[in-house]
C-alpha cells in the first residue's frame, strides 16, 4: 500500500513539474535571445558569447564596464542613437497596456522608415560589428 502511495506521487510530482517545462523552456530560449535594453541610465546590448555593451546618455561606450575611447563624431552618434531609444521607450511604456506589467522588458516597436542606429554603425565603431542581431531585438525596461 505505502508503495502504490508513493508511485501516485512521484506520478503527480512528475505531471505537475511536466507542465511548467515548456513554459519554462519558453522563458529561457526568450531570454538567451540577444537583445538590446534600453533603460532610463543606459542601453544595454547583449549577444553571448560576445562581451556586453552599454551606452551611456552622453554617448559613452562601455564593453564590460570598460570605458572605449571614442572621437566626438562617434559619441555624438551614439548620444543621438540614445536619445531617439528614449524617446521609443517611453512611447512602448505609455501605450502598454495596464495588464502586461508582470513583463520586465516589453518590445520596442520602431516605426517604418526610422531607425535609431545608422546602417553603417558596424564600419563607425568597431566594437558593434558582432551586435546586429542584439540591435534587432529592441526591449524596452520597465
Amino acid at each position: 500500500m505505502k508503495k502504490l502511495l508513493l508511485l501516485i506521487l512521484v506520478a503527480l510530482a512528475t505531471l505537475a513539474t511536466g507542465c511548467d517545462r515548456e513554459k519554462y523552456a519558453e522563458h529561457r530560449s526568450e531570454r538567451s535571445k540577444p537583445k538590446t535594453e534600453i533603460g532610463v541610465d543606459r542601453v544595454a546590448i547583449r549577444r553571448a558569447p560576445y562581451p556586453n555593451l552599454d551606452i551611456l546618455p552622453d554617448g559613452r561606450l562601455r564593453v564590460d564596464d570598460i570605458v572605449i575611447p571614442l572621437n566626438a563624431e562617434q559619441q555624438a552618434l551614439l548620444q543621438t542613437s540614445f536619445v531617439k531609444l528614449q524617446i521609443l521607450r517611453q512611447n512602448t511604456l505609455v501605450d502598454a497596456a495596464p495588464g502586461s506589467a508582470a513583463e520586465r522588458t516589453l518590445p520596442l516597436q520602431v516605426p517604418a522608415g526610422q531607425s535609431p542606429f545608422p546602417a553603417d554603425l558596424a564600419q563607425q565603431i568597431p566594437e558593434f560589428k558582432e551586435y546586429d542581431e542584439a540591435l534587432a531585438n529592441l526591449r524596452a525596461l520597465r
